[in-house]
């Protein structure tokens, strides 16, 4: 049985995010000064700056390409009565427009992109609501109606619930590394925006399916953790969270596979409601063929044939061990169980 934990362990070093792309996190300081320089008049309301997003929940990974992001919340001391929504997101667009030549409101937030390919996302909250609640600024100007709206929104509720996940900080650290291979696995199988799960959704995934993997030899009190069992467990789950629902496709009914998972702060939404019949049913084959093979890896006696399988669901960045090197260490241990076996009939 092979569990190929260096091999997670390398692949892990390699695809975390160990500290903020430094280029991007100083573009992130100067759009921050220029909107407190040049916020318009109208906007007569104080703000706190906060970071968002994947690195704050300390779930980042490194992107395939060079497409770094930073998410930079605005915490509008106003309350969601007091202006509408795209207002206020004119207000973040009119103070950073120019700093680039691509400035774009997008639909929950604002998005100023660099020629380099990296890009810094703003988001407007208003904050102070007699409902105590927080609220994001949703929509763009050629947007739908319906879309244009305050959304009940909680990040920062979000983030120290995911950072502060399990209390055990070792159980924390598995339940990162998961995270981290199952996003990395997402940008390796997903190569359309379309369709793709969010990290987010992989996210809640892991944290309302995910149970522990781990060993605690009774001897020595070491624990170790099982990061392959870990996977298989919690890609088992999720599949199994498919339900089946009978549907209209292209003038048929069938029944076609839905997932459904959620936020795990108020207000709790659908993180994946907006993916298609089609696109659910082709995202629940793909964790299906990641379930074989991490299976079938497992099953492997030598790490070198059980990494080649992980590699090519995980990518190139997922480490092989040279076949020479445990060929012999397998061959090693067949010999001396069989000079054991004799032995032991002798």
């Amino acid at each position: 049985m092979a569990l190929c934990k260096k091999q997670f362990q390398d692949f892990h070093d390699t695809i975390k995010l160990k500290e903020e792309n430094e280029v991007l996190s100083s573009k992130r300081d100067i759009i921050v000064k220029r909107i407190k320089d040049k916020l318009p008049e109208e906007a007569a309301y104080s703000f706190d700056i906060f970071n968002q997003g994947s690195y704050a929940m300390h779930t980042g990974i490194k992107p395939l390409g060079s497409d770094y992001d930073i998410d930079v919340g605005l915490y509008f001391d106003m309350s969601k009565d007091d202006v509408d929504p795209l207002t206020a997101k004119n207000w973040i667009y009119k103070a950073l427009d120019g700093h680039t030549s691509d400035v774009k409101i997008k639909n929950p937030c604002v998005t100023v992109t660099y020629a380099e390919g990296y890009h810094v996302d703003v988001t407007v909250y208003a904050a102070n609501n007699s409902d105590g609640k927080v609220y994001l600024a949703k929509g763009k100007p050629n947007g739908k109606v319906e879309d244009k709206k305050w959304d009940e929104s909680n990040p920062k509720d979000l983030i120290t619930e995911i950072r502060e996940h399990l209390p055990d900080k070792d159980d924390r650290r598995q339940f990162r590394r998961i995270v981290r291979y199952l996003k990395r696995w997402k940008d390796v199988k997903f190569s359309s925006v379309n369709g793709k799960p969010t990290g987010i959704a992989l996210t809640s995934c892991v944290y309302h399916w995910l149970d522990i993997q781990k060993e605690t030899d009774t001897f020595t009190g070491k624990t170790t953790y099982k990061d392959l069992e870990a996977l298989i467990n919690v890609v088992s789950k999720i599949i199994s969270n498919f339900q089946q629902e009978y549907v209209e496709i292209d003038g048929e009914y069938k029944f076609m596979p839905r997932l459904k998972v959620r936020l795990p702060v108020e207000p709790k939404p659908e993180l994946l409601e907006t993916m298609t019949y089609k696109q659910m049913k082709t995202f629940k084959e793909k964790l299906e063929t990641l379930l074989e093979a991490l299976e079938d890896a497992k099953a492997k006696a030598d790490p070198t044939d059980a990494a080649e399988l992980l590699k090519k669901q995980f990518g190139d960045d997922f480490p092989v061990p040279e076949k020479s090197t445990t060929g012999k260490k397998a061959m090693a241990a067949a010999v001396i169980s069989s000079s054991e076996s004799a032995s032991e009939k002798g």
